[in-house]
């Protein structure tokens, strides 16, 4: 199971840092579309009862072509950045408060939930791909912080995890683990940063880094609610030693829109 959640890791992390180095922002926006579409299948599947085909791939098509719709947005307009920025930053305030307050709660996922946390997440990578400043660099600098700060918590979890982090909501993940990831998160995006001379300032770099691998984890326990509250373990099985699309981007999910409104400040 291990190996195979690397390999299927390695397999994507390679890809991503080709599509993200060389490819043109119009073909990520198309990439990110098309995460949507997948997305938007796994989405209607964690529902009970599974709603029929026509309604399925008629709302997987509405996911990708409105990730498109507002990719465009966003290249207008920062405030619609912000107000997506904003939206999720309390959307995972919530889920931090059952965190600390130790509760669950029941998350049915809809449509229209779906449609808005998949969504503008999702426009908002070609978003930021785009931008003049080391646009490519800053996308890649956050998938990388989410995606170490994943395997940080899976290792540190199996090795030290004693305390649960969340029991109701995914009982599964502990505080050391979560901890393990958000400092191998914050110290390689810092890395990063340091490596390519991007000038900011150390404190912003830092706290920006730690928002956003926070957000990470906020966002995949969001997940962990929705999967609990349709009693399913993932959201597909697309990807070997993953689970599905959404499995794989639930932390992506929560910290590009806060990596995106903290960016607006830059």
């Amino acid at each position: 199971m291990l190996r195979t959640r690397v390999l299927t890791g390695l397999v994507l992390a390679a890809v991503a840092l080709v599509a993200l180095l060389f490819l043109p922002t119009i073909a990520i926006a198309g990439i990110a579309a098309v995460i949507g579409f997948l997305a938007g299948l796994e989405w209607v599947n964690l529902r009970n009862p599974i709603p029929g085909a026509a309604f399925k791939w008629g709302y997987a098509l509405l996911i990708g072509i409105g990730v498109l719709l507002l990719w465009t947005l966003f290249e207008k307009s920062a405030f619609a950045v912000a107000v997506v920025a904003t939206l999720w930053t309390g959307l995972l305030a919530w889920v931090g408060a059952l965190v600390i307050r130790k509760i669950g709660a029941p998350l049915s996922p809809g449509s229209l939930l779906g449609f808005f946390t998949i969504t503008p997440a999702l426009g908002l990578i070609p978003y930021l791909h785009g931008q003049p400043n080391q646009g490519a660099l800053l996308l890649l600098t956050v998938l990388v912080v989410v995606w170490v700060g994943d395997i940080g918590a899976y290792l540190g979890g199996r090795s030290f995890g004693r305390s649960r982090l969340a029991p109701t909501i995914s009982p599964g993940k502990t505080w050391e683990g979560a901890l393990a990831g958000f400092l191998l998160a914050v110290s390689t995006g810092a890395a990063i940063f340091w490596l390519f001379g991007v000038p900011f300032h150390p404190g912003v770099i830092f706290g920006t880094l730690a928002l956003v691998a926070l957000a990470a984890i906020l966002a995949d326990l969001f997940e962990s609610i929705l999967k609990r509250t349709s009693g399913k373990k993932d959201s597909g099985t697309l990807l070997p030693g993953h689970g599905g699309v959404l499995d794989r981007i639930d932390s992506l999910l929560g910290a590009i829109p806060v990596f995106s409104g903290l960016s607006l400040f830059f």
